[in-house]
């Protein structure tokens, strides 16, 4: 029984329309949250804040709506170009599916061309606590049919074949897929379903679910906002300015992803020079993060990312990535919107080897001066080429 009798159900919260005005009510409480003084206060990072939180409110609603029923689960594409939330890869596309420990699921496409991808069952969001994961799989690790095809059962049952075993605190089925040619490096349409209901309907909608959805999309939002932002104040704090802290996995990141990073900060005319050794890894990358949000920037128009295939490899294996407010005219230009400070962040995936960068602050007139003699120089119509392909990469990977 409820603690108060009295108390309106769900069926009664929906129903009247409180359920509603409450989700409304709490959004706009976040919006005045982020108006605060401990997040980002420009103008711009106001417009990017109220963006965030449209974005975030998209995605909560359509995880808690939409894709919630683990009885009939569909993968969820989010962390796109426009969806962003927790530090997205750029290179990556991100797939998602509600689960329940009695459900046997199975997971099935044609990985024909894809560069790899990574299949694991989360315990859930880690702005909710939730921090655990439980399994993971990659294509390595994996049977392919000699077409292409992939099959993957998820269930607590052992199964033969590929087989995920489904922890009873697991929340959902997470897959990465890694892009890193942009250019033909393919993504598999994957497909997932739970054995036991296909060729079924849901049930009618019930008031009850709806409001329990709204209520866990008012939440998602809340919880995302200060989580994210706290994570990236704490981060400023920690790291030294314009310096790479060495590689290492995060609580509630992959087992087989090294992640490490730094906060710059530069003014006009300073350039940020990153230096290291390039890892033996199936994947890696580096790219550039706002502060308060967690998002990556604008990853069709601007080289705001670079992945192993795209990163010239200096003659002594050694990279360079020049950090900067305008193009230096090297290939290997992050280029940050012309803001003053953010996250840099870098991943090795699938590495046998761990460098560590190093980093210096020099004028952006001298960066030449601290690259080897075999580092191209890039012209203007490079620049515009690049962009363009990755312009045409990003519709392909999102816009069909």
């Amino acid at each position: 029984m409820p603690d108060d009798p009295g108390a309106p159900t769900g069926h009664d919260r929906l129903v009247s329309g409180a359920a509603w005005t409450e989700l409304c009510d709490r959004l706009a409480a976040v919006g005045r949250r982020i108006t605060e003084p401990d997040f980002p206060g420009t103008p711009r990072d106001r417009a990017e804040g109220f963006r965030y939180l449209a974005r975030l409110a998209v995605f909560a609603l359509q995880w808690s709506i939409e894709f919630s029923d683990p009885r009939f689960p569909a993968f969820y594409r989010y962390d796109d170009d426009v969806v962003k939330w927790g530090g997205p890869n750029a290179d990556n596309q991100y797939l998602r599916a509600k689960v329940e420990p009695a459900g046997t699921y199975r997971v099935t496409g044609n990985v024909t061309g894809l560069r790899d991808l990574i299949i694991s069952t989360p315990e859930g969001d880690m702005q909710l606590g939730q921090y655990r994961v439980f399994e993971e799989r990659n294509l390595e690790q994996l049977e392919i049919g000699r077409d292409g095809t992939l099959e993957v059962v998820v269930s607590a049952e052992q199964h033969p074949g590929n087989w995920i075993p489904l922890h009873p605190e697991a929340d959902h089925v997470l897959v990465r897929q890694y892009v890193s040619d942009w250019d033909h490096d393919a993504v598999a349409t994957l497909r997932v379903e739970r054995v036991d209901t296909v060729g079924a309907a849901p049930p009618p909608l019930e008031p009850e679910f709806m409001t329990a959805a709204l209520d866990r999309a008012a939440m998602w939002v809340e919880r995302s906002a200060v989580y994210w932002n706290e994570y990236l104040r704490q981060a400023r704090e920690r790291m030294g300015r314009n310096a790479l802290a060495p590689p290492m996995t995060p609580p509630g990141g992959a087992r087989d992803i090294l992640y490490g990073g730094g906060w710059w900060e530069l003014a006009d005319g300073e350039a940020l020079v990153v230096d290291c050794e390039a890892p033996e890894a199936r994947y890696w990358s580096i790219q550039l993060y706002n502060p308060g949000w967690f998002e990556s920037l604008d990853i069709a128009n601007r080289t705001v990312s670079l992945s192993g295939d795209q990163i010239h490899v200096d003659g002594d294996g050694r990279f360079r990535v020049v950090i900067a407010h305008d193009d230096p005219g090297v290939p290997n230009w992050l280029d940050t919107e012309h803001r003053r400070e953010g996250l840099v962040s870098y991943r090795w995936v699938f590495s046998a080897t761990a460098p560590a960068p190093a980093s210096r602050v020099v004028p952006v007139a001298d960066v030449r001066a601290h690259l080897p003699a075999d580092t191209p120089a890039w012209t203007g119509d490079q620049r515009r080429d690049q962009i363009a392909r990755r312009q045409a990469a990003v519709a392909r990977r999102f816009r069909t």
